[in-house]
């Protein structure tokens, strides 16, 4: 691969979250096989290899454990509604942060919550992201990460996971801010698009 190619993909851990939604979105809408959902994706931003991989760990694992977590997440749905009431994008949305919550040990809570908040802002609707984040406040505290603290290396010096441990994607987590996207996302032959503008606007 060239080297102007290698410089331009992107490592970002946020920019992975926003992929995986993607292909998850056309497993859900389109039917679409996981294979080419994330291929898909993936043609739209260049990753590198470390980052796509973290996107096809993420999309195969909500594929896997779809079950489970749906059974988590709808009892701290309001009273009366179920998960096939809500809107597909929070859906979607909160199935990645509840993967994270009890099946990625290493991410802190508050990086799950933050930038499943933000995702639920850009692809849902006004109330997607107030909605989004009262449920994974509740769902929170019935998972594993409700105590959270940072893992240490077995036989380590006490030093937190995320300064220390390498993640899937070789670099800590953090709530750095990257490049915005655009509001609209072409997945496929689809678009995902703001119903609302942004405040302000």
């Amino acid at each position: 691969m060239p080297d102007d190619a290698a410089a331009n993909q992107s490592h970002s851990r946020r920019l992975a979250r926003e992929l995986a939604f993607q292909a998850l979105y056309m497993r859900h809408i389109g039917s679409v096989d996981r294979k080419t959902a994330i291929e898909t994706a993936l043609v739209r931003q260049p990753m590198a290899e470390d980052a796509a991989v973290f996107v096809d760990m993420v999309v195969s694992g909500v594929d896997s454990e779809t079950t489970f977590l749906d059974n988590q997440i709808e009892p701290f749905l309001a009273k009366g509604w179920t998960l096939s009431r809500i809107a597909v994008s929070d859906l979607i949305v909160l199935r990645l942060a509840a993967y994270e919550m009890f099946f990625q040990p290493d991410i802190p809570p508050k990086v799950t919550i933050s930038q499943a908040v933000d995702l639920a802002k850009r692809f849902g609707t006004a109330e997607s992201g107030s909605f989004v984040n009262g449920v994974l406040g509740n769902l929170l505290e019935a998972s594993p990460k409700a105590d959270w603290i940072p893992p240490v290396l077995d036989g380590g010096d006490g030093l937190e996971a995320n300064n220390t441990v390498e993640l899937p994607m070789g670099q800590p987590e953090a709530e750095e801010p990257d490049e915005p996207p655009s509001d609209d996302a072409t997945v496929g032959s689809w678009v995902i698009k703001r119903d609302d503008p942004p405040a302000g606007k």
